[in-house]
Protein backbone atom coordinates (compact mmCIF):
# COMPACT_ATOMS: atom_id res chain seq x y z
CA UNK A 1 0.00 0.00 0.00
CA UNK A 2 1.70 3.23 -1.44
CA UNK A 3 0.83 6.40 0.57
CA UNK A 4 -1.27 7.83 -2.40
CA UNK A 5 -4.36 6.49 -0.75
CA UNK A 6 -3.35 8.38 2.55
CA UNK A 7 -5.71 11.53 1.93
CA UNK A 8 -8.88 9.47 1.20
CA UNK A 9 -8.25 7.37 4.34
CA UNK A 10 -7.68 10.66 6.51
CA UNK A 11 -10.54 12.15 5.20
CA UNK A 12 -12.88 9.22 5.71
CA UNK A 13 -11.63 8.62 9.57
CA UNK A 14 -12.37 12.52 9.86
CA UNK A 15 -15.77 11.74 8.61
CA UNK A 16 -16.12 8.88 10.79
CA UNK A 17 -15.19 11.24 13.45
CA UNK A 18 -17.87 14.20 12.55
CA UNK A 19 -20.89 11.98 12.21
CA UNK A 20 -19.94 10.21 15.96
CA UNK A 21 -19.33 13.77 17.69
CA UNK A 22 -20.85 16.41 15.59
CA UNK A 23 -17.67 18.19 15.51
CA UNK A 24 -15.80 19.23 12.47
CA UNK A 25 -12.72 17.80 12.01
CA UNK A 26 -10.02 18.88 9.36
CA UNK A 27 -7.47 16.26 7.99
CA UNK A 28 -4.31 18.23 6.51
CA UNK A 29 -1.01 17.15 5.24
CA UNK A 30 1.94 18.72 6.83
CA UNK A 31 5.21 17.02 5.54
CA UNK A 32 5.68 13.22 3.70
CA UNK A 33 4.17 10.88 5.48
CA UNK A 34 2.96 13.13 8.62
CA UNK A 35 -0.57 14.74 8.97
CA UNK A 36 -2.35 16.79 11.32
CA UNK A 37 -5.92 16.28 12.73
CA UNK A 38 -7.55 19.26 14.24
CA UNK A 39 -10.71 19.43 15.74
CA UNK A 40 -12.27 21.64 18.48
CA UNK A 41 -14.37 20.49 21.60
CA UNK A 42 -15.83 16.70 20.06
CA UNK A 43 -14.11 14.02 21.15
CA UNK A 44 -11.29 13.35 23.30
CA UNK A 45 -7.23 13.18 22.62
CA UNK A 46 -7.89 9.85 24.04
CA UNK A 47 -10.72 8.59 22.09
CA UNK A 48 -9.12 9.72 18.74
CA UNK A 49 -5.84 8.53 19.25
CA UNK A 50 -7.60 4.53 19.93
CA UNK A 51 -9.44 5.18 17.32
CA UNK A 52 -6.29 6.40 14.53
CA UNK A 53 -4.01 3.83 16.04
CA UNK A 54 -6.68 1.32 15.41
CA UNK A 55 -6.88 2.63 11.74
CA UNK A 56 -5.27 1.67 8.51
CA UNK A 57 -4.29 4.63 7.33
CA UNK A 58 -1.51 3.48 5.06
CA UNK A 59 1.14 4.33 6.93
CA UNK A 60 0.04 8.00 7.69
CA UNK A 61 2.01 9.37 10.98
CA UNK A 62 -0.56 11.33 12.69
CA UNK A 63 -0.57 14.09 15.08
CA UNK A 64 -3.60 15.88 16.97
CA UNK A 65 -4.73 18.99 17.63
CA UNK A 66 -7.58 19.77 19.80
CA UNK A 67 -8.66 23.61 20.58
CA UNK A 68 -11.50 24.33 23.20
CA UNK A 69 -14.06 26.17 22.73
CA UNK A 70 -14.89 28.85 26.05
CA UNK A 71 -18.38 27.19 27.00
CA UNK A 72 -15.69 23.86 27.27
CA UNK A 73 -13.57 26.09 29.66
CA UNK A 74 -16.35 26.98 31.37
CA UNK A 75 -18.55 23.79 31.62
CA UNK A 76 -15.34 22.32 33.02
CA UNK A 77 -14.51 25.07 35.39
CA UNK A 78 -17.99 24.59 37.12
CA UNK A 79 -17.86 20.75 36.84
CA UNK A 80 -14.62 21.41 38.72
CA UNK A 81 -16.09 23.36 41.51
CA UNK A 82 -19.38 21.51 42.01
CA UNK A 83 -17.33 17.94 42.12
CA UNK A 84 -15.32 19.62 45.20
CA UNK A 85 -12.72 20.14 43.44
CA UNK A 86 -12.10 23.85 43.22
CA UNK A 87 -8.80 23.25 45.06
CA UNK A 88 -7.14 21.93 41.44
CA UNK A 89 -7.64 25.24 39.87
CA UNK A 90 -5.05 27.03 42.32
CA UNK A 91 -1.75 27.45 41.12
CA UNK A 92 0.75 30.36 40.08
CA UNK A 93 2.94 28.88 37.32
CA UNK A 94 1.46 28.63 33.36
CA UNK A 95 1.53 25.22 34.02
CA UNK A 96 -0.24 24.47 37.15
CA UNK A 97 -2.41 27.66 36.77
CA UNK A 98 -6.39 27.50 36.42
CA UNK A 99 -6.75 27.94 32.59
CA UNK A 100 -3.94 24.36 32.71
CA UNK A 101 -5.47 22.56 34.98
CA UNK A 102 -8.94 23.54 33.34
CA UNK A 103 -7.30 22.33 30.03
CA UNK A 104 -5.70 19.11 31.20
CA UNK A 105 -8.88 18.42 32.76
CA UNK A 106 -10.95 18.62 29.39
CA UNK A 107 -8.31 16.60 27.58
CA UNK A 108 -9.66 13.36 27.44
CA UNK A 109 -13.40 14.04 27.84
CA UNK A 110 -15.62 13.61 24.93
CA UNK A 111 -17.91 16.52 24.13
CA UNK A 112 -16.98 18.92 26.74
CA UNK A 113 -18.97 21.67 25.76
CA UNK A 114 -22.18 20.24 25.95
CA UNK A 115 -24.10 20.90 29.59
CA UNK A 116 -25.29 18.00 31.13
CA UNK A 117 -28.22 20.22 32.11
CA UNK A 118 -30.07 23.65 31.42
CA UNK A 119 -28.88 24.97 34.95
CA UNK A 120 -25.33 24.20 33.91
CA UNK A 121 -25.67 26.21 31.25
CA UNK A 122 -27.04 28.96 32.44
CA UNK A 123 -24.36 29.15 34.97
CA UNK A 124 -21.97 28.76 31.72
CA UNK A 125 -23.06 31.65 30.03
CA UNK A 126 -23.32 33.99 32.65
CA UNK A 127 -19.73 33.24 33.49
CA UNK A 128 -18.85 34.03 30.27
CA UNK A 129 -20.82 36.99 30.52
CA UNK A 130 -18.74 38.31 33.46
CA UNK A 131 -15.63 36.84 32.01
CA UNK A 132 -16.22 39.14 28.85
CA UNK A 133 -17.30 42.44 31.27
CA UNK A 134 -13.91 42.34 33.20
CA UNK A 135 -12.23 42.91 30.00
CA UNK A 136 -11.59 46.47 28.51
CA UNK A 137 -11.80 45.45 25.88
CA UNK A 138 -14.87 43.09 25.85
CA UNK A 139 -12.89 40.42 24.94
CA UNK A 140 -13.63 36.70 26.62
CA UNK A 141 -10.56 35.64 28.07
CA UNK A 142 -9.74 32.31 28.74
CA UNK A 143 -7.33 32.76 31.78
CA UNK A 144 -10.45 35.42 33.57
CA UNK A 145 -12.79 32.71 33.26
CA UNK A 146 -10.82 29.63 34.99
CA UNK A 147 -10.03 32.38 37.63
CA UNK A 148 -13.04 33.63 38.21
CA UNK A 149 -14.12 30.54 39.27
CA UNK A 150 -11.04 29.63 41.11
CA UNK A 151 -11.26 32.91 43.41
CA UNK A 152 -15.35 33.13 43.60
CA UNK A 153 -16.79 29.39 43.51
CA UNK A 154 -20.22 28.65 42.10
CA UNK A 155 -22.47 30.46 44.99
CA UNK A 156 -22.42 33.84 43.09
CA UNK A 157 -23.28 32.88 39.68
CA UNK A 158 -26.17 30.63 41.20
CA UNK A 159 -27.17 34.03 43.22
CA UNK A 160 -26.94 35.96 40.16
CA UNK A 161 -28.89 33.47 38.28
CA UNK A 162 -31.88 33.70 40.53
CA UNK A 163 -31.72 37.37 40.67
CA UNK A 164 -31.81 36.98 36.67
CA UNK A 165 -34.81 34.42 37.27
CA UNK A 166 -33.51 31.90 35.65
CA UNK A 167 -35.54 28.02 36.59
CA UNK A 168 -33.82 27.07 39.95
CA UNK A 169 -34.63 24.10 42.22
CA UNK A 170 -36.53 25.63 45.06
CA UNK A 171 -33.94 24.58 47.31
CA UNK A 172 -31.34 26.15 45.35
CA UNK A 173 -33.68 29.40 45.68
CA UNK A 174 -33.58 29.90 49.07
CA UNK A 175 -30.09 28.64 49.56
CA UNK A 176 -29.09 31.63 46.97
CA UNK A 177 -30.93 33.74 49.69
CA UNK A 178 -29.71 32.32 52.59
CA UNK A 179 -26.43 30.19 52.66
CA UNK A 180 -24.51 33.18 52.71
CA UNK A 181 -25.47 34.44 56.01
CA UNK A 182 -25.55 30.64 57.00
CA UNK A 183 -23.14 29.01 59.79
CA UNK A 184 -19.52 28.33 58.44
CA UNK A 185 -19.40 25.34 56.74
CA UNK A 186 -22.95 25.40 55.24
CA UNK A 187 -21.55 29.05 53.99
CA UNK A 188 -18.44 27.71 52.50
CA UNK A 189 -20.23 25.24 50.88
CA UNK A 190 -22.14 27.10 49.02
CA UNK A 191 -20.06 29.68 47.94
CA UNK A 192 -17.29 27.30 46.73
CA UNK A 193 -19.72 24.00 45.55
CA UNK A 194 -22.92 26.02 45.10
CA UNK A 195 -24.28 23.63 47.65
CA UNK A 196 -27.64 23.92 48.84
CA UNK A 197 -28.18 24.29 52.69
CA UNK A 198 -30.16 21.42 54.10
CA UNK A 199 -33.70 21.77 53.95
CA UNK A 200 -35.01 22.14 57.26
CA UNK A 201 -31.97 25.08 57.15
CA UNK A 202 -33.52 26.40 54.78
CA UNK A 203 -37.01 26.65 55.43
CA UNK A 204 -36.03 28.06 59.00
CA UNK A 205 -34.43 30.50 57.93
CA UNK A 206 -37.50 31.46 55.54
CA UNK A 207 -39.66 31.06 58.05
CA UNK A 208 -37.79 33.59 59.99
CA UNK A 209 -36.87 35.84 57.65
CA UNK A 210 -39.54 39.36 58.10
CA UNK A 211 -38.48 40.53 54.65
CA UNK A 212 -39.38 37.27 52.92
CA UNK A 213 -39.43 38.11 48.84
CA UNK A 214 -41.96 36.56 47.24
CA UNK A 215 -39.88 34.18 45.48
CA UNK A 216 -38.50 32.98 48.58
CA UNK A 217 -42.06 32.47 49.68
CA UNK A 218 -42.99 30.34 46.42
CA UNK A 219 -39.77 28.31 46.95
CA UNK A 220 -40.92 27.62 50.55
CA UNK A 221 -43.88 26.39 49.78
CA UNK A 222 -42.78 24.60 47.28
CA UNK A 223 -40.14 22.58 49.40
CA UNK A 224 -43.01 21.50 52.12
CA UNK A 225 -43.49 18.11 50.50
CA UNK A 226 -40.15 16.95 50.61
CA UNK A 227 -40.05 18.51 53.91
CA UNK A 228 -43.19 16.30 55.25
CA UNK A 229 -41.73 13.42 53.01
CA UNK A 230 -38.55 13.54 55.29
CA UNK A 231 -40.35 13.58 58.48
CA UNK A 232 -42.28 10.91 57.35
CA UNK A 233 -39.35 8.76 56.62
CA UNK A 234 -37.69 10.22 60.23
CA UNK A 235 -41.17 9.18 61.62
CA UNK A 236 -40.49 5.56 60.63
CA UNK A 237 -36.96 5.24 61.91
CA UNK A 238 -38.26 6.50 64.96
CA UNK A 239 -41.09 3.55 65.33
CA UNK A 240 -38.50 0.82 64.10
CA UNK A 241 -36.08 2.28 67.01
CA UNK A 242 -39.08 2.25 69.58
CA UNK A 243 -39.15 -1.17 68.76
CA UNK A 244 -35.82 -2.10 69.16
CA UNK A 245 -36.09 -1.14 72.72
CA UNK A 246 -38.75 -3.63 73.48
CA UNK A 247 -41.94 -1.44 73.15
CA UNK A 248 -44.90 -2.44 72.16
CA UNK A 249 -46.57 -1.24 69.38
CA UNK A 250 -49.64 0.05 71.52
CA UNK A 251 -46.81 1.68 73.70
CA UNK A 252 -45.47 3.65 70.68
CA UNK A 253 -48.87 4.90 69.47
CA UNK A 254 -49.88 5.70 73.24
CA UNK A 255 -46.79 7.89 73.23
CA UNK A 256 -47.02 9.35 69.74
CA UNK A 257 -50.58 10.65 70.74
CA UNK A 258 -49.83 11.25 74.53
CA UNK A 259 -45.68 11.76 75.03
CA UNK A 260 -46.38 13.07 78.84
CA UNK A 261 -48.98 10.40 79.66
CA UNK A 262 -46.59 7.55 77.72
CA UNK A 263 -43.49 8.95 79.74
CA UNK A 264 -45.03 8.79 83.33
CA UNK A 265 -46.52 5.42 82.58
CA UNK A 266 -42.85 3.99 81.66
CA UNK A 267 -41.22 5.64 84.99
Amino acid sequence: MTGTDRPRRLRTLARELEKRYGAPVEPTHDNGPVWRLEWTDGPGMATVRALVDAADLAGAQVRLYRSHSMMAIALTAIRLAAAGRRGRLDGGSSRSGPLWLVESELRDLDSPDRPDDPLQEVLARRLLAEATAADPGGYVDDQMVASLVRDRGLGWLLAEAAQAGAELAPLTVLSARYAPHADADHAVAWRERGAPLPLQAAVAAAIGDDHLSPAAAVALLSVLPDLRAGLSRTEQRAVVAARRSGLSDEAIAAAMVDPAAALAGGR
